[in-house]
């Protein structure tokens, strides 16, 4: 009889890689490791836990709730749950799982509910590099109610070798892929910047232009109360010689100016998103909140349970800048993909703020729109999401 029984656990637990085709793991593994790196970075969860949940969870991205819901954790819905649901016919037990626009909102929503329930405390005083702890733990914790549930993590983080993640999240592993953000200049903008047509200059080059003056229909608030000095590729720059601050070896540096996207509460959707008494909206299907007085993103990060850090990431602000009253904060990683075509560059249009505006991502703006020999100018075609 114990043979017998040995050889049914045997059997039980090499069934853990017959249900995955090799070649969808390793494509998984490819695709996704760098969300559980990003997440043993600023959540401390083990990327290689991580991966190894999502893979036995969503069958290595396979699972009609993963393609069809973007639900890679089998997080199900819950009585504080009003976002969109799904129920995967097949399954019995008539489940209510939750829906995602993307992958990496899935491993977000994951990132949170690990990390705001006090039953799973305890796994965030482990070593961020104890896999075997922390997948013995998620099943201390009740995380599932398969038995098996830790050694069939620990069988998919050792055949697959997804501890070499754990060592890029303790090095901290440098994003990769961010556009170079330009300096910003915080102003009161308006959401629709009015459309200019610049005269040109012929004692500048061909890539600046002086604005033509404006009537009182196209009155605008610019940066100090002053009208730029000129126009550079559709932004506006000031030049402040008499400020030590703002000089530079032959006593001139441009200060850039650049429109912010802002919006009022009725202009979009409201969205469910349950970690912030914050007002929630959709723009392209990606949830934001709106910058009240005062917000900081160290604020708005902690009124949302998100990392300021991540919050930066989404919305592409760097170094010390700190949003406007009315600005438009992201609370995810911006679409790929947009309804709008194309968008004719205006005054003080920049990637970043057409990348808000879209809510697409900035990288993909820059990778669409090589820069052309003379410049961007306003009245220039920009791809958003061009076919």
């Amino acid at each position: 009889m114990k043979k017998i029984l040995l050889l049914l656990v045997c059997l039980s637990t090499l069934g853990a890689y017959s249900q995955y085709a090799e070649e969808d793991v390793l494509n998984y593994i490819d695709s996704y490791s760098r969300l559980a790196v990003e997440s043993m970075k600023n959540y401390k969860i083990p990327a290689s836990v991580k991966l190894a949940q999502a893979i036995y969870s969503s069958n290595a991205g396979q699972s009609k709730v993963a393609r069809e819901a973007h639900n890679h954790f089998g997080l199900l819905c819950n009585t504080e749950y009003t976002g969109e649901q799904y129920y995967e016919t097949s399954d019995r037990s008539g489940n209510c799982y939750r829906t995602y626009n993307t992958v990496a909102e899935s491993f977000q929503d994951h990132n949170l509910f690990l990390t705001t329930r006090p039953r799973y405390e305890s796994l965030f005083k482990l070593e961020p590099t104890d896999y075997r702890g922390w997948a013995n733990g998620l099943q201390a914790c009740g995380y599932s109610i398969n038995p098996e549930y830790a050694q069939r993590l620990i069988n998919i983080i050792e055949k697959y070798t997804l501890t070499r993640f754990d060592k890029q999240g303790l090095k901290q592993m440098p994003e990769t892929e961010v556009a170079e953000p330009l300096p910003v200049a915080p102003q009161v903008a308006q959401s629709q910047p009015v459309t200019e047509t610049p005269k040109k200059d012929k004692n500048k080059s061909n890539q600046e232009s002086t604005p033509q003056p404006k009537t009182a229909q196209q009155s605008k608030t610019y940066h100090n109360g002053a009208e730029p000095d000129t126009v550079i590729n559709g932004i506006e720059v000031y030049i402040q010689p008499s400020k030590k601050s703002s000089t530079t070896a032959n006593g001139n540096k441009p200060i850039v100016n650049m429109n912010v996207f802002t919006a009022k509460p009725n202009e979009y959707k409201v969205s469910y998103f349950p970690y912030t008494k914050r007002d929630v909206y959709e723009n392209n299907k990606i949830k934001f909140v709106i910058a009240q007085k005062g917000d900081t993103y160290a604020k708005i990060a902690k009124e949302t349970q998100l990392m300021e850090s991540d919050l930066r990431i989404y919305n592409d602000a760097y170094d010390e800048y700190e949003p406007i009253e009315g600005e438009v904060i992201y609370l995810q990683m911006k679409n790929t993909k947009s309804d709008v075509s194309y968008h004719k560059l205006e005054m003080a249009d920049s990637f970043r703020y057409l990348s808000q505006k879209y809510a697409i991502q900035l990288k993909l703006l820059t990778k669409r729109n090589q820069k052309p020999a003379e410049g961007f100018s306003v009245g220039s075609l920009i791809c958003i999401d061009c076919k």
